[in-house]
């Protein structure tokens, strides 16, 4: 009894010092203060307590949040807070930033990828260069990739090119948001044209096919080339870049069959079988130039180097390019072509003989069928029209005996 009589004394004493010291200062006692046991330690562990809760780290390169992990609280954002990049912050990366679009490029499975993405990135990089001189700094939001857009179709721009100029966008400010550099991609919401149009690649008709493999003179060794070189875009429909690629030892044989295996796009291997005129072509390169086809070399390096003399490497993309313009002239095609129109030349041709859509997918290399009508170049011959075959029994009345259904053009004098 005398020990909590003593107790009762203390706390009471304690209580009219807390009330004394409230009433000196002019405010209300703190909850804590006023409860049992009153320390100042509950006070500074409650105020830590509370500074965690609304932390919000912020990167010291870019004014990016970056949120503690676990569930995302619902913060009202600071006044001057900012969630995306400076047009300055991309015209002159740091070195987190720097690191994320090597990395960016870097993890495009093709070099051919890793190429076109650099080249996309980098006129955007212009274009933010020019706007700039305009405009000042500005943040990186949607509207100035709309209005990247824009001008990509006021230079008069394909519009499978600009959709593929906006694709490279979209996927490297994904790759940012995942860096946890920007919050949100600039680029969601930008609309694709999403052009229906057909591809203006123009595919050859047999007989200007037969005049231009007549062309090569196979007696010289830049002519045996240049003649095992188009009967493999015209038989086997490889790409530029995979023809460009092609070494000794991915010629082999597969239950009794001369194969090339092949690495195309994206990676994707793939068996091409070599038909009778492909391999008789090929025997014919070899013996000319004397290559050793159990040496693994590529199967097509420059004839002469007159500037460096170095031989052993492959052949420039661009030189395919120019081979099958100069036999197409020479065989008196007048259209534009292009490597690419050998390639729709023989998935049409392999179309026209009934190939299954299975086969002629594996044989292009596609992931998709889909790909299979958007390069057939045939489907709209007008010998094989559909009004051929429409026949409903009735007598035309309107036929003329005999003459010209039509008058006949003009020619021009």
């Amino acid at each position: 009894m005398k020990l909590g009589k003593l107790l009762l004394r203390k706390l009471g004493k304690r209580r009219k010092r807390g009330s004394k010291i409230s009433q000196a200062s002019g405010k209300r006692p703190s909850p804590l203060r006023r409860s049992h046991g009153y320390s100042p330690l509950k006070v500074l562990r409650a105020k830590k307590t509370k500074e965690k809760s609304l932390s919000v780290q912020v990167s010291p390169t870019l004014s990016t949040p970056i949120l503690p992990p676990g569930p995302k609280p619902n913060l009202i954002a600071p006044p001057g807070f900012q969630s995306s990049l400076l047009t300055s912050e991309l015209l002159r990366p740091g070195d987190q930033l720097r690191q994320s679009i090597e990395a960016f490029l870097l993890d495009q499975r093709s070099e051919h990828t890793r190429r076109a993405y650099g080249k996309d990135l980098k006129r955007f990089i212009q274009f933010l260069h020019a706007r700039k001189s305009v405009k000042g700094l500005e943040n990186l939001d949607r509207s100035i990739v709309i209005a990247y857009k824009d001008s990509l179709l006021e230079e008069k721009l394909e519009h499978t090119t600009v959709d593929r100029h906006l694709a490279t966008l979209r996927s490297f400010f994904r790759w940012l948001v995942d860096d946890g550099l920007i919050l949100k991609s600039p680029a969601e919401g930008v609309r694709f044209l999403n052009p229906k149009k057909l591809s203006r690649t123009i595919g050859f008709s047999d007989e200007e096919v037969k005049k231009i493999l007549s062309t090569p003179d196979l007696h010289t060794r830049t002519g045996a080339q240049h003649y095992a070189i188009l009967n493999i875009l015209f038989y086997c429909g490889l790409r530029r870049s995979e023809l460009c690629q092609l070494r000794t030892s991915q010629i082999s044989i597969e239950r009794g069959h001369h194969v090339l295996k092949l690495k195309g796009k994206g990676n994707t291997e793939r068996i091409m079988v070599l038909t009778e005129p492909v391999k008789n072509a090929l025997k014919h390169y070899f013996k000319i130039t004397k290559k050793d086809p159990a040496k693994d070399t590529f199967l097509f390096s420059p004839i002469r180097n007159n500037r460096t003399g170095v031989k052993e490497k492959p052949l420039d993309p661009s030189l395919i390019f120019y081979l099958v313009v100069k036999y197409s002239k020479q065989a008196g095609v007048v259209n534009r072509v292009s490597p690419h129109s050998c390639r729709a030349t023989a998935i049409s041709n392999a179309r026209d003989h009934n190939a299954p859509d299975r086969a002629i997918q594996e044989f292009a290399g596609w992931a998709s069928p889909d790909m299979i009508t958007r390069y057939d170049k045939r489907k709209s011959s007008i010998e094989k029209s559909a009004a051929h075959a429409i026949s409903y029994g009735a007598l035309d009345r309107a036929k003329a005996p005999e003459g010209p259904v039509m008058p006949a053009p003009k020619s021009k004098s």
